[in-house]
């Protein structure tokens, strides 16, 4: 089945209910306006499709609704016709991307400096500064594969508190100057110092823990490019794909067999869908908490845990919560599981003002649990979050509470 059809079947299911508005994080923070909900984006979708067929062209000005959308997936599980919108709107922006309008600067901005620079900032050398006095097993089959997610956060907000500042219009003006020059992203590129030493310390904690577990791996230091995963969550399907042939080449070449991932972006990206979508992309991808078997001693701290989307509502992938109810008295949001609130980091290079309302919004629902700490398993969700001293990644914590 081709993508317009996938795409029309999947919007005809639609009976125009409102489930999914119920529960929609980018609905209320654009004014409650029909087309920045989820039923809006599906209606839209569908409307936009029929004039495609009939007149090959696609008149209506709909991409500020399509890639707003955070595809956090809640939509998908109160819909009573089962439709997904947050897969609507991601093939969707496929469909855009290959009509050539609706299209975002910001957005090809960034996919041009990962196809020319490995990196969604063209920087990919300064994402291994971390590791210069970590030993590695240089052969072994098994990768730390960071993706740079981490190490990505400290220059992420330090540009959108940048996008903040400014209208819309001037940020699509400057993306489209960039785009063409990755080279001078990377040069305007500055990390928040604290945002950078935070993201360095987690990356050496998590090498820590692997390391106590007796697990060998290899790390390919300036080499490591970036996932690819903004690829997928863009909307640019073809890029996607030919980025894939190049990390599987790229593994090959370097005997790799076993992958071990960081963050839930990286780990759908490589466990799900590029063997999807590539042949022979065949490795063993993990989870480094699926690694960890260290011994943790039981405290009497609350621990508020704000489930990352791709792991809650994209996988059924609910380890971390298992290291937090070793360690403490968990306490989940009300919003959670399969209706889990986003963190408002999807929407961040490309709409700032509204993936910081979004992440205000459930820094208080975190805070009103009343938890000593409030823990998160993904870098994009431990930034956005980041408003005070209370916010820690899991691997923090774990190696504070191994049983010495």
């Amino acid at each position: 089945m081709n993508l317009l059809n996938e795409l029309m079947q999947e919007t005809e299911k639609c009976i125009n209910c409102g489930f999914c508005e119920s529960v929609c994080p980018t609905l209320p923070f654009m004014g409650y306006r029909a087309t920045y909900g989820a039923r809006g984006r599906v209606f839209i979708s569908r409307e936009s499709l029929r004039e495609l067929n009939s007149t090959g062209v696609i008149s209506l000005n709909i991409g500020d609704s399509i890639f707003s959308c955070l595809e956090c997936y809640a939509c998908y599980y109160v819909c009573p016709a089962g439709v997904n919108p947050g897969k609507v709107s991601q093939m969707m922006r496929t469909i855009i991307n290959r009509e050539n309008k609706n299209r975002k600067n910001v957005a090809d901005m960034i996919v041009r400096a990962i196809i020319r620079r490995k990196n969604p900032l063209g920087i990919r050398e300064r994402m291994s500064s971390w590791a210069a006095d970590i030993d590695f097993d240089r052969k072994s089959d098994t990768l730390l594969y960071t993706g740079g997610m981490y190490q990505l956060m400290a220059y992420s907000s330090f540009l959108s508190r940048i996008e903040g500042k400014l209208d819309v219009k001037t940020v699509e003006r400057l993306a489209s100057i960039l785009k063409d020059k990755p080279e001078l992203l990377g040069l305007i590129a500055i990390p928040e110092r604290r945002m950078k030493e935070r993201m360095e310390k987690i990356l050496r904690d998590i090498v820590f823990l692997l390391k106590r577990s007796g697990i060998d791996f290899n790390y390919l230091d300036k080499e490591e490019p970036y996932s690819g995963a903004f690829l997928y969550e863009l909307g640019y399907m073809d890029e996607f794909i030919n980025y894939g042939k190049y990390l599987r080449d790229l593994f090959l070449s370097r005997g790799i067999k076993r992958i071990i991932t960081l963050d839930p972006h990286t780990h759908e990206a490589l466990k799900i869908l590029y063997p999807k979508y590539v042949e022979n992309f065949n490795f063993q991808v993990y989870h480094y908490l699926e690694l960890i078997n260290l011994q943790l001693r039981k405290g009497n701290e609350r621990f508020v845990y704000h489930q990352p989307c791709h792991f809650t509502m994209h996988e059924d992938f609910d380890v971390p919560l298992g290291f937090i109810t070793k360690m403490g008295v968990t306490i989940l949001p009300d919003r959670n599981g399969k209706s889990n609130f986003c963190c408002g980091g999807p929407a961040e290079l490309l709409y700032p003002k509204l993936a910081n309302s979004i992440s205000n919004e459930r820094f208080k629902q975190l805070k009103e649990k009343g938890g000593d700490r409030i823990i998160t398993a993904c870098p994009i969700c431990f930034a956005n979050l980041s408003k005070d001293s209370t916010v820690f990644d899991i691997s923090e914590v774990i190696r504070e509470y191994l049983n010495k």
